[in-house]
């Protein structure tokens, strides 16, 4: 055994020591099925505990998920009034869909910070009914270039720890989405890895769930699979690969398995969008190179039906409520007029997508019962507003459309302007389709 393997055992130990010992989270499958929240279709936002937005002096001035919801007189709050182009009608409509949701969106990434989070307000909407999902996303896309190492892995567990003790602060029940799009080609390309990885989170899972009882727990997986609906390969598993690829889907089976007695729920996201990173010739970090698609290319009409087939598919293989911690559907469109395969802004059309984005979600709402069958027991939103930055130094899979991410648009500028201004316009009819 190596020494930094060594170095990542001793570590684990003490930490569980430390935690009380190791404990053992092996679930009772039956026991799991019983809970309440999996027997109903519930649909949350994300994705922040609060959003930033452009305040009349440059700064931000934050608004949280918390207030959004639950403060009825949330326009003629007068920190929110300092927001640029503030539109108190708007944001008092807004307050009274938001009511009506269940999931709220927090995301926690390898440098989180507990200033970041504000744990009463947390704890208010719990008391009210709400339910937390914490996105724990450590290693994130750095999972794109390497498998992690054992220094990374004694990291992430006294990361594990830390964690552990902050959320023990909450009275409650919360889900807790382990390493959301975990499911990249280094982890899953060989049964070596898949069982490594496994062995990764179940040992984070006994870290955090040693002081955290209430806590249910997924694994979440990027839907990878063919979605060109005039593709017809039988080995798609459907009518048309729009419909579905169980080929894909069933790539990291070791490590489901390998979880099934720590996981309450087994987790994947849809994130569909008009144009992107070409996935054959994705460029560098940097300097990504685009591709665009047709709605027939991207298999947008198909994706409720697809998303009711991927919960049945899950369902049936793992035994295990399914949900769908986000959906994102950013809403720009890009046409490369002069094909020089460069993205120049006359080229972007913001809004190109919202009809199609607004369809997606109106399917899905439409399905609910079907999507209840199959056992999904929710479905959040990836953003709320649009971000002009967003992921700006990250890898930025969506390229300019990481700025549309959201379900309300704002006349921020992308790129240039900092925050989102305050003169929120609802999407389409996504809004009221979900919230209603």
């Amino acid at each position: 055994m190596s020494f930094k393997a060594l170095l990542t055992n001793f570590t684990l130990l003490f930490i569980l020591n430390a935690c009380g010992g190791a404990t053992n989270t092996t679930k009772d499958v039956n026991s799991t099925l019983t809970n309440p929240l999996f027997k109903q279709i519930n649909i949350g936002f994300g994705a922040s505990g609060a959003f930033p937005f452009m305040g009349n002096n440059g700064s931000a001035v934050w608004i949280s998920s918390a207030d959004l919801i639950l403060n009825k007189n949330i326009g003629n709050n007068n920190t929110y009034q300092t927001i640029k182009n503030f539109n108190v009608a708007q944001f008092n409509i807004l307050q009274t869909y938001l009511k009506n949701t269940k999931f709220v969106g927090y995301w926690f990434t390898k440098y989180w910070s507990t200033t970041w989070f504000n744990l009463s307000k947390i704890q208010k909407l719990m008391d009210n009914g709400y339910i937390p999902v914490f996105h724990y996303w450590y290693f994130g896309d750095t999972l794109q270039n390497h498998f992690p190492t054992g220094q990374e892995i004694n990291d992430y567990h006294v990361n594990n720890a830390k964690l552990a003790s902050f959320l023990a602060q909450l009275h409650g029940e919360f889900l807790i989405i382990m390493e959301p799009e975990f499911n990249k080609s280094v982890i899953t390309n060989t049964a070596t890895n898949q069982h490594n990885f496994a062995t990764i989170i179940a040992n984070a899972i006994d870290i955090i769930k040693k002081g955290n009882t209430q806590a249910l727990f997924s694994l979440c997986m990027t839907d990878t699979g063919r979605r060109d609906a005039s593709s017809i390969d039988p080995t798609c598993g459907y009518k048309n690969c729009a419909l579905g690829d169980i080929n894909a889907w069933d790539i990291p089976k070791i490590i489901y398995n390998d979880l099934s007695k720590k996981l309450d729920f087994v987790s994947f996201q849809e994130m569909v969008g008009q144009f992107h990173r070409n996935s054959l010739n994705p460029g560098s970090w940097n300097s990504p190179i685009p591709i665009s698609s047709t709605d027939i290319g991207t298999g947008i009409t198909f994706l409720p039906q697809r998303i009711s087939n991927f919960s049945k598919y899950l369902s049936n293989k793992y035994n295990k409520p399914i949900f769908l911690p986000y959906v994102a559907i950013p809403t720009e469109t890009w046409i490369d007029s002069n094909n020089d395969n460069v993205i120049q802004k006359s080229e972007l059309n913001p809004v190109g997508w919202e009809t199609q984005a607004s369809n997606a979600y109106q399917g899905l709402m439409q399905r609910k019962q079907e999507l209840l069958n199959n056992n999904l027991f929710g479905f959040s939103t990836i953003s709320l507003f649009d971000d002009p930055q967003h992921d700006i130094g990250g890898y930025q899979y969506f390229i300019n459309n990481e700025y549309h991410m959201g379900i309300i648009k704002t006349t921020a500028k992308d790129k240039v302007d900092k925050y989102p201004f305050g003169d929120i316009v609802f999407k389409g009819s996504i809004i009221n389709t979900l919230f209603f």
